[in-house]
């Protein structure tokens, strides 16, 4: 028995963890004491890993689809090769925009496999118009409103030493996202610290359990709420006047639209107290230093872009931005140096509608690239650009896509499907190749990811400190297993079709506010890149090189480059956008809808939220044994009033419908939940042409949404938050029907 130290690479928290290993094969894995900054901590789905790369469903050989619709065993790289040569036949009469690569938030564990993806379609010329991420039905507001505001250069104020904070939408001690080490901790001792934490959400989250303030606004209201208390902020006037005259402009049109959003008329609006939107805008802008975040539950409704703007327009009203002479809140350590002076990056439209995005809705190309929410019609609508081939890189779009069936129509009809995974997935099920990809404890790994995510705007992951890990392989993958990881597949593949692939490595920025261009490496074109060659390409020129990370086994805190920021350069004429005309229009939008979200009806008198549990990161865990073993279904948590009102105990089954579809579920009690709001998780449930079974797949919530009928004008994600829904039992003898 030995044991090894490496890093959990589940979800971009990236903790270091210890793993026993007997005869090859890790059976057991803790957090690592000795970390500097984790001192131990993981969550379940860390000290689990054993049980997930060793579980019965992990699939271990390449099957190939038959004419019947089973599958059987084929050698990885005989599947390579007829991968490649139907994908040649296609490109010919199709053109190359008829490939497409969808990536997925299983990628955390391999980050890599996503670069080569992209670099493979750079090499077919079509990585703009082919490359679809769920990144883009996610929170893809963040990277849009940052555009249209500006990016002040060092940062926010870290959360390790503010004194007030905001979370909309956002529960970190679950997703990890904006606090990687031990969240609920963090949390809890920065509230003994003194700081305020202030919660805005439907549901008393994990994160709200020692907040000073939780408010619970009805769903999909975000905007209408973070509106009314900039109104507060303006018109009692505490907001930073000295930083907002010298680094932002457009405060009178911000006052202006944000006028009619007084805390009495929006306390009618999203049902919180009036007293309590004034106290949220003051206790925040009275702080010293603190910071307002959203999450992806404000993103998932049709004016995520707007509420993240108006959440950049509070920070910098008060602002919450690190100055000069202060330390950097995210020092790179694996991203290159670059020189970081207390200024804005100007903002900048990041969309051209004379360039469409694909063909569907009429969409303008955005920094996002394509959008996974019209993946679906572009496969199905036939005509020049349709994608006849596509290949699943870490995503279940089976499940993860909205509008299930529309989406399950599209993967059926594809000409080819791939699909790279580690079971026999929703999508892998209806693939007409599935690779087996190596696990977490199977590859090496690195935290330059979570570093990079910084650039996509606030409350993403990245570290507060200066801090790296590197971490080997540590097991081997399991006996006679034929696997083959995405990166070298897409590598094999890229030869096999006689493309250049050129790695673009280690950017500083992304659209238009570029701190450091990538560099660009010609990958070889006659072998192989070893797994920690393509870390050591994608980590060039960083600011402390990956050798030196690799001495460092637990990983390490370069406390000597937290160097103080730079004043502002004299020549630097850039200012912040507060009241980009965009957004003020959509504002007004908001205002003459009252709200962002559609009201309860007789019809349908609740409103569907998501929710994120720390068994499961999406798909991941579900196969789990000791994970989705214990409770494999996906409950639909209800209030306790709600169950009485319709007639529902806890654990009865229940049909659930919204007019886009229906699914069955397992109903809880919830008493954390607003009432009026029914709560589950994505990423469950069957196929649609499989036997639905609430008790042990659960249910899919993606089949109650639609990708076409409500969508942002200008990324097309449609809503998949406050969806309208009626419940009713579903008698026991009709379960799975």
């Amino acid at each position: 028995m030995t044991t090894a130290i490496g890093m959990c690479k589940i979800c971009p928290a990236y903790c270091p963890i210890q793993v026993t290993i007997e005869n090859g094969r890790a059976t057991k894995v803790t957090g690592d004491r000795t970390s500097q900054l984790y001192n131990g901590y993981t969550c379940p789905k860390g000290r689990t890993l054993p049980e997930g790369h060793y579980a019965p469903e992990r699939l271990l050989h390449s099957q190939r689809r038959r004419a019947d619709g089973g599958y059987e065993p084929i050698p990885s790289h005989q599947a390579l090769d007829e991968v490649a040569d139907k994908l040649k036949a296609i490109i010919a009469e199709h053109g190359p925009e008829s490939l497409a690569v969808i990536v997925g938030n299983g990628i955390a564990s391999n980050p890599p496999a996503a670069s080569m993806a992209g670099f493979f379609l750079s090499a077919l010329g079509t990585f703009d118009e082919r490359f679809f991420s769920v990144g883009t039905i996610d929170q893809p507001g963040k990277l849009i409103a940052q555009a249209l505001h500006g990016r002040w250069i060092p940062g926010p104020h870290a959360f390790r030493d503010s004194d007030a904070w905001i979370l909309v939408g956002a529960n970190p001690v679950i997703s990890k996202m904006g606090l990687e080490q031990n969240p609920a901790q963090t949390i809890k001792d920065a509230v003994g610290r003194g700081m305020k934490l202030i919660v805005v959400d439907p549901r008393a989250s994990e994160s709200a359990t020692h907040a000073f303030l939780h408010l619970q606004p009805r769903p999909g209201q975000d905007s209408t709420l973070i509106a009314s208390f900039l109104n507060v902020i303006i018109a009692e006037k505490l907001y930073d006047q000295t930083f907002v005259a010298e680094n932002a402009e457009g405060l009178d049109a911000l006052a202006r639209h944000v006028a009619p959003f007084t805390p009495e008329y929006t306390a009618g609006i999203v049902g919180v107290p009036a007293d309590d939107i004034r106290l949220t805008a003051r206790t925040f802008a009275k702080a010293k230093r603190g910071c307002i975040v959203t999450g992806t539950g404000t993103h998932f409704g049709l004016h995520g872009t707007l509420a993240e703007y108006l959440i950049l327009c509070m920070n910098t009203l008060c602002g919450r931005w690190v100055r000069a002479g202060e330390l950097n809140t995210h020092p790179h350590v694996l991203l290159p140096e670059v020189p970081v002076h207390a200024q804005p990056l100007p903002p900048y439209k990041p969309w051209d509608e004379t360039i469409p995005n694909g063909r569907i809705h009429g969409l303008p190309k955005t920094i996002l690239g394509a959008t996974a929410g019209t993946l679906a019609e572009e496969i199905l609508t036939p005509g020049k650009g349709q994608i006849r081939a596509l290949i699943c890189v870490g995503s279940n779009p089976a499940v993860s896509l909205p509008g299930q069936r529309r989406a399950a129509q599209a993967l059926d009809s594809l000409d080819l499907l791939v699909s790279l995974d580690v079971s026999m997935s929703n999508t892998a099920r209806k693939a007409h190749y599935v690779i087996p990809d190596y696990m977490v404890l199977e590859t090496p790994g690195t935290t330059h990811y979570t570093e990079y995510t910084k650039y996509y705007g606030l409350w993403t992951h990245a570290n507060e400190f200066p801090y790296a890990m590197y971490s080997p392989a540590l097991v081997p993958p399991p006996e006679n297993a034929d696997l083959l990881d995405p990166g070298r597949f897409f590598h094999r593949l890229g030869r096999k079709m006689g493309l250049n692939m050129v790695a673009y490595a280690n950017p500083a920025g992304v659209g238009q506010h570029w701190e450091k261009p990538p560099a660009a490496i010609p990958l070889p074109t006659d072998r192989d890149i070893d797994p920690d060659e393509l870390l050591d390409i994608l980590t060039t020129g960083s600011r402390v090189p990956l050798a030196e990370i690799r001495k460092h086994p637990h990983g390490k805190l370069f406390d000597e480059l937290n160097d103080p920021v730079l004043p502002r350069q004299a020549d630097c004429d850039a200012r912040l956008a507060l009241g980009d005309s965009s957004m003020m229009n959509e504002l007004d939008l908001v205002f003459a809808n009252r709200g962002d979200a559609p009201d309860p009806t007789d019809e349908f008198p609740l409103l569907l939220i998501t929710r994120r549990s720390n068994d499961f990161y999406n798909s991941t865990g579900r196969h789990n044994p000791r994970l989705g073993g214990r409770h494999p279904h996906n409950p639909a948590y209800l209030h306790p009033d709600d169950l009485k009102r319709f007639g529902v105990d806890s654990g009865d089954t229940i049909r659930v419908r919204s007019q886009h579809g229906d699914i069955h579920a397992i109903a809880a009690r919830d008493t954390r939940l607003r009432p009026g709001t029914l709560s589950m998780s994505h990423c469950f449930g069957t196929n649609p042409d499989e036997t639905a079974d609430p008790v042990n797949q659960g249910g899919c919530t993606s089949a109650l949404m639609d990708a076409n009928a409500e969508f942002d004008p200008l990324f097309g994600q449609p809503r998949m938050n406050a969806v309208p829904v009626s419940i009713t039992p579903v008698d026991p003898e009709i379960r799975g029907q």
